[in-house]
């Protein structure tokens, strides 16, 4: 699969200087500063490892658009023999420093943008004691003019040849070929008035050309050629172990490389259909290229597996690193618009689940097989009985937090399931599986969980009322009056005034937040329940039915009865849950009591009286986004 040998540095930075070896289009610019580039430099002079260079064979299967190295000339006719795939910086910083015949294009250590020519001290080299390694290689700006502050002061000038003889200042970028400078600079001694500070200048140069620049020119760095044979998915992986000056190489990145060899820019393709999905569904800028990859693989490994003739092994369905890097140019054309359109019909769908922005998106990776299951059924979905089981499947896959571990298996598994489940019936695996437990309700506290966010939407999906204006919690109503979650048993008068004071981990439970709108929520304030809500009255008579859209009794809260709440709402909460899963949950009432025993809230073992006006039907449930501000995030509205 590899070879390793050891190159010479002189026959590197001529195979990068005619083409022979280019960068695959898909590496990132030259990024090294001025200090790398002397460390870099320093290690060379000093004969010290700089780690091993791999290139990819280009005579292969794999064929990448490419690039030259960053100041070789482009050589259209000579034909590329390897790719690059690490050592870019090195070996560009190299070709720079002992090459390329202008500047080297760096920045300082503050990252701005400069130009520098690199100079090895022939003195520090030939200093009787020993190498002065720290003051050997020196950079110098552009004019080779090094001034002292606000430039006043001419430190060092190194801007004609004489005056770098005379400074004992060899070019790096005669270092390869220093026969000829030497001869020079031993002529500009013997001609010179002045005495060469050492004795003989040719003597000078000589024990310098040993000391120093014989460890650049014979200098030999390891090479691994991976062979032609190399797969894709290989090469992926060798940017993810090995690429560790950068951010890691993706799969897109990689696949837009290969795809280039057709001349087709995934790039600007996907670009273009993320403007297009964004600006109908503003939460579809949570799809990343790579979901769109997974999406359009699931899909394209399934026609596969479809079009094997009978008795041939069958292909998986797939969406993993390799069904995408498999994916040909002819694949991506014929499924990227219906997998465009498929997550257009996904957005559609979180709408009607009252999902409505990004940040508000349980599992953004959902999106990718609930996307596939659009393209698969497309107007399948549209009956009510269909609609139903997908909304079923979507709310198990939530609330039972089924996409918390490694989500392609469950991807290539959800796109037939879940259709075959539309189609006749039968349940997909992530239905039989997901269960919710009433201590995982008791435990929801922050927006970082998807059940978190599913309870939010799905209180207001069904029918919850603002308690000020009475207003169902729609996307309208949502966008223009900044609906967010907050306490109904208010923080402060929990921690305060609550007798006993009630902990956190009650009163930051979801049971006790509810989607209310800013000016609610500033009339709410750190009060008593029994407080504020006299003032609610008077802003809404129907006050008691707008609180029973969010399933709290509204005697409960005139007589600041946190015990009671946390039961009653609980237990409603278990049985939207139940609703939304279509599975039972058992011992809600025994695990919400227990909570508040253990939490030091009741001391005796007998249970709470459960008010008979509290009506457990169809119940809605929270998120807690603290005061998060959304009037900006949607970009878009319903198509």
């Amino acid at each position: 699969m590899f070879t390793t040998n050891p190159v010479e540095i002189d026959d590197l930075l001529s195979d990068a200087h005619t083409g022979k070896i280019r960068l695959p289009d898909f590496q990132r610019g030259w990024v090294w500063d001025d200090d790398r580039i002397k460390d870099l430099l320093l290690s060379i002079c000093r004969s010290f490892p700089v780690g091993a260079i791999m290139t990819l064979s280009a005579d292969g299967e794999i064929q990448f658009r490419h690039r030259m190295i960053e100041g070789a000339p482009n050589e259209p006719e000579r034909k590329i023999e390897r790719y690059l795939l690490d050592g870019q910086q090195r070996l560009t910083s190299l070709y720079q420093a002992f090459t390329y015949p202008g500047p080297v294009e760096t920045s300082d250590s503050r990252g701005h943008p400069t130009n520098r020519w690199y100079y090895l001290n022939m003195r520090a080299a030939n200093n009787d004691s020993e190498i002065d390694h720290e003051n050997l290689v020196f950079s110098m700006p552009e004019n080779r003019v090094e001034t002292g502050v606000f430039g006043r002061k001419v430190l060092r000038n190194l801007s004609s040849k004489e005056l770098e003889f005379k400074n004992h200042a060899m070019p790096t970028e005669r270092v390869l070929d220093n026969h000829t400078w030497g001869y020079e600079y031993a002529q500009y001694w013997n001609n010179s008035e002045e005495p060469h500070p050492d004795g003989n200048a040719f003597e000078f140069f000589m024990k310098f050309q040993k000391s120093v620049l014989e460890n650049i020119t014979k200098y030999k760095l390891p090479v691994i050629n991976l062979d032609k044979d190399t797969t894709k998915e290989a090469v992926c992986t060798v940017f993810e172990k090995v690429n560790t000056g950068g951010v890691t190489l993706s799969v897109f990145e990689l696949l837009t490389a290969s795809l280039a060899a057709d001349d087709f820019s995934l790039r600007d393709d996907w670009r273009e259909r993320r403007r297009r999905m964004c600006e109908k569904y503003g939460l579809l800028q949570a799809v990343g290229n790579t979901n769109f990859l997974q999406t359009i693989a699931l899909l394209a490994t399934q026609e596969r597996q479809r079009r094997t003739p009978l008795g041939q092994p069958r292909p998986g369905i797939g969406c993993k690193r390799t069904d995408i890097l498999n994916l040909t140019i002819n694949e991506y054309q014929a499924w990227a618009d219906l997998v465009e359109q498929g997550f257009v019909e996904a957005a559609k769908f979180l709408y009607d689940q009252f999902v409505f922005t990004e940040k508000n998106i349980p599992y953004t990776t959902q999106l990718v097989p609930l996307a596939a299951i659009h393209v698969e059924l497309g107007r399948e979905l549209e009956p009510y009985n269909a609609r139903r089981r997908l909304e079923r499947w979507y709310w198990c896959g939530i609330l039972g937090e089924m996409y918390n571990g490694p989500t392609e298996t469950m991807y290539a598994s959800d796109l037939p399931e879940v259709a075959e489940y539309i189609r006749n019936g039968t349940q997909p695996r992530l239905i039989r599986e997901a269960n919710f437990g009433p201590n995982r309700l008791i435990s929801l506290r922050t927006r970082n969980s998807a059940a978190y966010k599913g309870l939010y939407a799905l209180q207001m999906k069904y029918d919850a009322q603002d308690w000020r204006t009475g207003q169902k919690l729609v996307l309208e109503s949502w966008k223009e009056n900044s609906v967010d979650i907050h306490h109904i048993f208010p923080k402060h008068w929990c921690k305060t005034y609550a007798k006993p004071t009630v902990p956190s981990s009650l009163h930051d439970s979801i049971i006790n937040k509810a989607p209310i709108d800013a000016a609610t929520n500033r009339s709410i304030g750190g009060r008593a329940p029994s407080a504020y809500i006299r003032n609610l009255r008077n802003a809404n008579r129907d006050l008691e039915h707008a609180l029973e859209s969010h399933w709290i009794n509204q005697a409960t809260l005139d007589s600041d009865d946190f015990n009671q709440f946390f039961v009653e709402r609980g237990e409603a909460l278990l049985n939207l849950i139940a609703q939304a899963m279509d599975k039972p949950i058992s011992g809600g009432r025994e695990a919400l009591q227990e909570a508040l025993r253990n939490n030091g809230m009741i001391d005796s073992k007998m249970p709470i009286s459960i008010n008979a006006n509290v009506e457990l039907e169809e119940d809605e449930e929270f998120d807690d986004f603290g005061n998060a501000e959304y009037t900006s995030v949607l970009s878009a509205a319903d198509d």
